[in-house]
């Protein structure tokens, strides 16, 4: 067909010569690697025949590395829930599912948001001890700096964990010159809130904790992990992973500007709160 306006892509010859898999649904075929599920290619319906996205034209299969094509990725509503919680892991959505029915599981087999914001080196054993009453407990650390400076001029956050309930705080800082003061002020408040007295705070070495004689009017033990061990500080190490793993997702999907993530930490942050937590046979809820 001489006259025929378009350079065909076969399939079969590519299938054939290369280990990867291709998706069609609605409007869009993306295509993946069948050893790691990440996307490597994506093509759009138009006029009938689905076209190669290309970053090029002399790369006929792009790698979609840039943030800039992770929204492509096919969102349907059997979906939207995974996206709109974060990229909940299916175990969560299934807990959720199950107390209500209308929010939908997730269906696709990966997901290339998560790929791309989650992946992480492999954890330490999680210990399974947990405070007996709320507030017995805090674990404190912080976060950054950013290598892109917030919208407001915030540079790092500050996570405060609850041992016992596993409630998450985090305060934006400018500078860590901020720690102590707002420290100090999260104490007040929260025994004035919740009526009950914080009896151990958590953190590693960092000056910007050193409060000893506020510590001491107040009768609260400050435990401080060794240098260069952070697993003794674990559990909020743990929730600034599960924040940021979030967050990436977030910003990806929504690909705005990195100067936003401000709101986005504070956005994971409430998410994360508001989301039940499995329960294991003794009733006891776990991370």
């Amino acid at each position: 067909a001489p006259d025929f306006r378009f350079n065909l892509f076969s399939i079969s010859k590519f299938l054939s010569s290369h280990n990867h898999k291709l998706t069609f649904a609605g409007f869009l075929c993306q295509i993946q690697e069948v050893s790691t599920m990440k996307m490597v290619g994506l093509a759009k319906l138009q006029q009938g025949l689905y076209h190669l996205v290309t970053q090029d034209n002399s790369s006929p299969i792009p790698h979609l590395s840039s943030v800039n094509h992770i929204s492509l990725s096919t969102i349907n509503n059997n979906n939207l829930w995974h996206f709109c919680l974060g990229h909940l892991s299916d175990k969560r959505l299934n807990v959720l599912h199950e107390q209500f029915p209308f929010i939908s599981k997730y269906t696709n087999e990966s997901c290339d948001v998560c790929h791309l914001a989650k992946t992480k080196h492999l954890s330490y054993s999680i210990s399974d001890s947990r405070a007996s009453k709320i507030l017995d407990l805090i674990h404190m650390d912080i976060w950054g700096p950013f290598s892109k400076v917030s919208i407001h001029g915030h540079k790092y956050f500050l996570t405060i964990v609850d041992d016992f309930s596993r409630f998450t705080w985090v305060v934006l800082l400018k500078t860590k010159a901020e720690v102590q003061i707002n420290v100090q002020n999260f104490i007040a408040l929260v025994e004035t809130q919740f009526d009950s007295k914080v009896k151990i705070l958590r953190s590693d070495n960092g000056p910007e904790f050193s409060l000893k004689n506020f510590y001491a009017s107040k009768g609260i033990i400050h435990q401080t992990s060794c240098p260069y061990t952070p697993q003794q500080n674990g559990r909020v190490e743990h929730k600034h992973q599960h924040i940021l793993n979030v967050t990436r997702a977030l910003m990806f999907q929504s690909e705005i500007p990195n100067n936003f993530w401000s709101y986005a930490i504070k956005h994971v942050v409430f998410l994360i709160n508001w989301i039940p937590l499995p329960v294991i046979k003794n009733n006891t809820p776990f991370e």
